[in-house]
């Protein structure tokens, strides 16, 4: 299982279909107050994507992804920058 690498859900683009709930074996999410939420990403198998590939709304990405990760909203992209100077 992953330690660096998880599952986020994209709140402006999730439509709480639940697809990534079902689809899971793992318990990466539960449903909380309707809604799916990562409650175990430790869980997630690294480089699986079979939630994001279900995703009718493409609302799931991956922190610790090399390929295609996406910033998490609202975060200063600063961890993904070399300390090198």
């Amino acid at each position: 299982m992953a330690k660096t690498w998880y599952p986020v859900i994209d709140r402006d683009k999730c439509t709480e279909c639940l697809e990534c709930v079902n689809f899971c074996p793992h318990g990466v999410y539960a449903v909380i107050d309707g809604k799916p939420v990562v409650v175990n990403p430790d869980n997630c198998v690294e480089f699986c994507k079979g939630c994001s590939k279900i995703c009718p709304s493409e609302a799931i990405h991956y922190e610790g992804s090399s390929a295609g990760a996406k910033e998490r909203p609202g975060s200063s992209g600063a961890a993904g920058k070399s300390a090198a100077s």
